[in-house]
């Protein structure tokens, strides 16, 4: 009996294991390779890999990041992130594959339906996390990463889950969780090996860092990894990190030192050159020329970097630049000619073009300098989008040279229309007064800001504009007479919007600007068609504050929204804004029209699929019948379903105040969400077109 006993557990525990093995094997030859097989093709169509493989040496700017935030606006420093815009898809290139990542979703859903107890689970999770990540979905992206780090914490793709966790939530601005969660991919990637996700995470710690404006918090994890890794390649290519951080911030000396101790460890091929090719670049830089010609032909020598001589003939083309001293010397054109047609199209040789533009642009040789923009935008490349952003102000800046010099010979010709004339050119001379301020060209801007005031008619409308534009130029350099123009403004153009500014700004009582809640729209509806939007908003939350009972109350809360949502591109705000008038007018006619987008926009944060013809009816059958049962309403359902997706931040510059409707201790998100439940009896559109799909589209104002 006990034999027969046992030849039963056997063959049972036989077939078991058969099932087992049979479920692994077709989990994997069914869906598992299929999903790999288009992750890899999907990626080959990004050129993704090459980008993570580090296969190619990299081109590295000096003074690129300083020169990014020269052209930003506004005088304070606040970090853009701008390096995140690398890791977003963008939807060009994402469609033509967009097929093949529904593909991979679909079959990941099938491998946690049906082989729930295979070991291909976790990878299946790891890919429908990457799928998300593809089409900018980042809730659900960070929902499956979660999901899996939870249920496989050691397991071999916890690393890159930790890692694109950290990525999402550093696109969606939620900067203190993505710190978070880099320092816990350090640890686990340490734990696991994972030499490729650490030298990911620290570089992006260093680039938060580096937009941050601190150097050395930039390059401590390198260093500190350096320190604790006992594998020499690995440490080599830290090391040329640490040096590539100075010299992109400009530190050559630093740089070059860093660059040398690179062969205190075991670089590969790639490390290597790189090394010794930005070192000679530092040498350039520190007019060791001799130094840097000599390192420059040993690169051209050796046939181990026989494929990257392009890299070797851009860096020459700085050499070139540091010899001839004279960056129109033909000598020096020649040579860039060469460079262009032996390697078109190389993101290095862009590179020097931009370096020159910059070179001409520091000169105040603008002509040259847009000539040289201009070939450095051809091709995305890392210094494209400043080099089209300074492109677009020189292109301004020469179109609004020319219209001025129109405008003042025809005065000088015509003098019979010298009176009609004047407006008109003192409007072109405030344009370009206006490009010369976002080129941080402050001297000048203030010279033709005084050009555009002087030279108008004394009857000219715009002409409280002017003076208030250099008023608020020099309000930090020169505060006394900024608040003495500040003064003229206020008693010669009271009722305007800038002399009404004026007066806030030195403190006048209402009483004193005898404002009311009509001209205040009207002043922030003038700031705003300006763009100065700072101060449009002052404006729209004043009668917000101090006309709370008056019809344009609501009317401004609207439009606070649309300037972020439509200007600013914040949908944060716009979302903070919209909430507040859900709460304080639910039964103005805006709060009727802003209402179901703001449903919609947290549904979608949540990537709740919406009905297209009532809102709430398809978020969660089963709560849906517990809202008619009484259990639940079907509002509060949506609110519960989008808890988590609601990241909601008031808006800068309103930290301490004091929010109708906010209690002490509430976050914005808990205010909103508080908003949309109290906000019950609002009837919904039956027409499914007032619902728009990407953002919270509202109509204008």
């Amino acid at each position: 009996m006990s034999k027969r006993i046992s030849i039963i557990v056997l063959v049972l525990s036989v077939l078991v294991s058969a099932c087992s093995y049979y479920d692994e094997g077709t989990a994997y030859f069914n869906t598992y390779y299929n999903m790999q097989r288009i992750m890899g093709e999907i990626k080959d169509e990004f050129n993704y890999l090459d980008e993570n493989a580090r296969i190619k040496p990299r081109v590295i700017v000096p003074g690129l990041d300083s020169t990014t935030n020269a052209t930003r606006e506004g005088s304070t420093f606040n970090p853009q992130y701008q390096f995140l815009k690398a890791f977003i898809i963008d939807r060009s290139k994402l469609q033509p594959v967009a097929t093949k990542v529904d593909s991979i979703l679909l079959k990941g859903s099938k491998i946690l339906a049906n082989h729930p107890k295979t070991s291909y689970v976790q990878g299946s999770l790891f890919l429908m996390a990457e799928s998300y990540f593809f089409r900018s979905e980042w809730v659900p992206c960070q929902q499956k990463c979660i999901e899996l780090v939870e249920r496989y914490a050691d397991g071999d793709y916890s690393p890159d889950a930790h890692l694109l966790l950290a990525k999402s939530y550093l696109i969606q601005r939620k900067i203190s969780q993505g710190k978070q969660t880099l320092s816990k991919t350090v640890d686990v990637a340490w734990y696991k090996d994972r030499y490729d996700i650490l030298s990911e995470a620290y570089r992006i710690q260093a680039e938060l860092a580096l937009e941050e404006g601190d150097l050395e918090k930039a390059v401590a994890p390198y260093k500190q990894a350096i320190a604790q890794s006992d594998d020499d390649q690995v440490r080599a290519r830290w090391q040329v990190d640490v040096a590539s951080i100075y010299y992109r911030k400009g530190k050559f000396a630093l740089a070059a030192e860093a660059f040398e101790r690179v062969d205190d460890y075991t670089p590969d091929i790639l490390a290597e050159f790189e090394s010794k090719l930005y070192h000679a670049a530092c040498m350039v830089r520190l007019d060791k020329l001799d130094t840097a010609e000599t390192e420059f032909k040993e690169l051209e020598d050796n046939r181990n970097y026989a494929e990257w001589n392009s890299y070797v003939a851009a860096e020459r083309l700085a050499l070139e630049r540091a010899r001839k001293g004279d960056l129109a010397d033909p000598g020096l054109i020649a040579a860039e000619r060469k460079a262009d047609t032996s390697f078109v199209g190389r993101p290095e040789v862009m590179a020097q073009n931009f370096q020159k533009a910059m070179a001409f642009y520091k000169q105040n040789d603008y002509e040259q300098a847009l000539t040289y923009f201009a070939k450095a935008k051809v091709i995305r490349t890392p210094v494209y989008e400043v080099a089209a952003k300074y492109y677009m102000l020189l292109k301004q800046w020469e179109d609004q040279t020319r219209k001025v010099h129109t405008y003042t010979s025809a005065i000088v010709d015509r003098p019979s229309q010298k009176d009609s004339l004047r407006p008109t050119t003192a409007k072109e001379v405030f344009a370009l007064a206006r490009v010369h301020e976002q080129l941080k060209n402050t001297d000048s801007a203030l010279y033709y800001y005084r050009y555009a005031y002087d030279s108008t008619t004394e009857n000219d409308p715009e002409k409280s504009r002017y003076l208030y534009s250099q008023a608020r130029l020099i309000a930090e350099t020169d505060p006394e007479t900024a608040d003495s123009l500040m003064m003229v403004l206020n008693e010669r153009w009271p009722k305007s919007a800038y002399g009404k500014e004026a007066g806030l700004t030195l403190g006048f009582s209402q009483d004193a600007i005898a404002d009311d809640a009509a001209e205040l729209y009207r002043s922030a509806q003038s700031f705003r068609k300006i763009k100065d939007y700072a101060y449009a908003a002052n404006q729209y939350r004043a009668i917000a504050d101090k006309h709370a009972g008056s019809a344009y109350a609501p009317k401004a809360l609207y439009a606070l929204g649309w300037m972020f949502e439509r200007d600013q591109d914040n949908i944060d705000s716009a979302l903070f804004y919209y909430g507040q008038l859900v709460d304080r007018y639910p039964k103005s006619e805006y709060a009727k029209e802003v209402f179901p987008s703001v449903e919609y926009a947290l549904a979608k944060r949540n990537n709740v699929e919406v009905a297209d013809s009532v809102l709430l009816k398809d978020l969660d059958n089963d709560l849906l019948q517990r809202a008619k049962a009484g259990e639940k309403d079907a509002l509060q359902q949506m609110i519960d379903n989008n808890a988590n997706a609601l990241q909601i931040q008031a808006p800068a510059g309103l930290n301490g105040l004091n929010i109708p409707g906010m209690k002490p201790g509430t976050s914005p998100a808990d205010l909103l969400q508080q908003q949309i439940k109290n906000f019950k009896g609002l009837a919904l559109p039956s027409d499914s077109s007032q619902v728009t799909r990407d953002s919270v589209q509202i109509r204008k104002p």
